[in-house]
């Protein structure tokens, strides 16, 4: 009797061991897809200042990479599917906190060979050393980075005018004054300028800016999705420089006659890992 429930005790026991491993590994399994399912985002935009020319332009959007090796092929893959006629990239290609320049290096020398690359810094790179180096390294690429300049982009006889501007941490580094010093920097960079106008910039959270600045569509990332998400729901639970349920983490805001692409980005930073919140490539046709 007493080696029958022994045996019977034994085969519970391993039976649980059996459970627990399971929903581990499930566990496991759904924070990998978490982390490195990426998909593509896919928003069609209508404005009635874009030339007739420009309908069925495409744009693909990279943010946050963070040096997320791992996505390498997928990015690649995911992008060169799209067929974009150009790639943004919106900041923090590289990682403060890892600093590896080689591997978001390595993701451009494979960009550039889909389509024309436009990049500007994030937060991430205003705290990285020797910064003018890496760009002279990101433009040897031939990736074109355009802070602080307007180029026309051509498709038939039209053209709009794309822009990009630095990560506030580049002016100043005081958070009030941030806020001045970018929000004249922009307003006198895109004044007497009444073509259609596409900004990067890193930060979402200036919305108010670009809406005041006549910015027509621009295109940000840094809020990671808010990292964390209510499940079924778009609302993250915290962006730095916007807090608890911050209003900007994600998917596209309008505002008056301003459409701001807000990109969860691809990688992770100070948390390691993302719930109910898939990293992601954006792609936007006129």
């Amino acid at each position: 009797m007493n080696f029958n429930m022994n045996f019977l005790d034994l085969q519970i026991g391993s039976f649980s061991i059996i459970y627990i491993l399971l929903f581990i590994l499930l566990i496991y399994i759904f924070l990998y897809w978490q982390n490195y399912g990426i998909t593509t985002t896919k928003y069609r935009y209508k404005n009635k200042k874009l030339p007739k020319d420009m309908k069925g332009y495409k744009i693909v959007q990279i943010s946050d990479y963070h040096n997320t090796v791992v996505l390498h092929e997928k990015v690649l893959n995911l992008t060169s599917k799209e067929k974009p006629d150009i790639i943004v990239i919106t900041g923090d290609l590289f990682d403060c906190r890892k600093t590896d320049i080689e591997t978001g290096l390595n993701l451009l020398k494979d960009l550039v060979k889909i389509s024309p690359v436009y990049y500007v810094t994030g937060n991430h790179e205003a705290r990285i050393g020797n910064i003018d180096n890496i760009k002279m390294k990101i433009e040897d690429i031939g990736v074109k980075i355009i802070e602080d300049k307007k180029i026309s982009i051509w498709k038939g006889k039209s053209s709009i005018t794309l822009m990009g501007i630095a990560d506030p941490q580049f002016f100043l580094k005081d958070k009030k004054e941030d806020k001045h010093a970018f929000r004249n920097h922009l307003l006198n960079f895109t004044k007497d300028d009444d073509s259609f106008k596409i900004l990067l910039s890193h930060r979402p959270e200036f919305i108010h800016t670009y809406r005041d600045s006549g910015v027509d569509l621009v295109f940000t990332g840094h809020a990671h999705g808010g990292q964390f998400r209510i499940p079924f729901t778009n609302i993250g639970v915290f962006v730095p420089n916007q807090g608890i349920f911050p209003p900007y983490a994600s998917g596209i805001k309008t505002l008056d006659e301003t459409t701001v692409v807000i990109s969860r980005g691809i990688g992770n930073s100070v948390f390691p890992f993302r719930l109910f919140n898939r990293p992601e490539i954006v792609t936007v046709e006129f």
